[in-house]
């Protein structure tokens, strides 16, 4: 991996209008944003990709995303699109990445600014080459809603990532079956890498699978930090492994109603819903 390119976007925008650059950045595939702020009462946004994207699309994604608020298109002051080394990836991550107190609990930090934790359960993320720190709306909800409903027994961790939430899920309750799996290996070699850091590599199961592998399993909570048009056509599945919690997010507010819906249809029921700038995660109850 040591000669991957990475593709970046640098865009210039006005401070208000940084969320909705930010909603159509996640919502088209970026695996993290930086950043900086400028005099001019400006931001400049760089969002990487894992290939190139559509510099033409994602100008007119941003563009709409301005228009729903009300802001005109000149609030997008600039665009362009570059490539950034490996290491150079990482330096920048580790420049800006600090540590974060989230719920009353965690504190998520890099192992190399691990430092004091305060008395909270500290889960140590290294982002690796493709994946973010863990400190978006849609984890930190994630995060919140597993810290208030987990109390231990069997979770299910679908989609994993850096394994944030099954590390996580581990801390909280020491002595749990947590299980969590991927799609991608190279997901699940960053998610073995961060179980060492933190010391849990032996209490986690960490495994390359789809969902439909655990049908027949019931698991206690189940997490589901994926997008709206993936939670969607699972609802079934998920109804097959959640006999307690689930908690699922990755959506954008306009979309809660659809996967709502779809939920409720599979005997869900909403129990807490948890907004975040855009974004929004519900804990649902499995009835039977």
């Amino acid at each position: 991996m040591s000669n991957k390119i990475w593709h970046a976007v640098e865009i210039e925008i006005a401070r208000v209008a940084e969320t909705a650059a930010t909603t159509q950045l996640w919502a088209l595939g970026t695996t993290g944003i930086e950043f900086s702020e400028e005099p001019n009462d400006s931001i400049t946004l760089r969002a990487y990709f894992a290939s190139a994207p559509d510099i033409d699309n994602l100008r007119a994604q941003i563009i709409g995303g301005l228009k729903l608020i009300g802001l005109p298109e000149i609030s997008l002051a600039g665009i362009k699109s570059l490539t950034v080394a490996d290491q150079d990836w990482l330096a920048e991550w580790k420049k800006g990445y600090e540590p974060s107190e989230i719920g009353s609990r965690l504190l998520i930090a890099p192992s190399w600014k691990a430092g004091d934790n305060t008395g909270r359960l500290l889960v140590q993320i290294d982002p690796g080459m493709a994946f973010g720190t863990g400190t978006h709306e849609t984890t930190r909800g994630c995060l919140e809603l597993l810290e208030k409903y987990w109390r231990g027994g069997s979770l299910l961790d679908i989609g994993t990532g850096t394994g944030i939430l099954a590390i996580a899920a581990s801390k909280l309750a020491p002595g749990s079956r947590v299980i969590g799996f991927d799609v991608d290996p190279e997901a699940i070699a960053v998610a073995l890498e961060n179980a060492e850091i933190n010391h849990v590599a032996g209490e986690i199961e960490l495994e390359v699978n789809k969902l439909s592998s655990y049908q027949g399993q019931a698991f206690d909570l189940v997490l589901a930090n994926l997008t709206a048009d993936v939670i969607i056509p699972l609802a079934h599945d998920l109804q097959q492994v959640a006999q307690g919690i689930l908690i699922v997010s990755g959506i954008l507010r306009e979309q809660g109603d659809d996967v709502i819906a779809a939920l409720e249809a599979e005997r869900f029921r909403v129990i807490e819903e948890k907004p975040d700038g855009e974004w929004i995660t519900y804990a649902l109850r499995a009835e039977t």
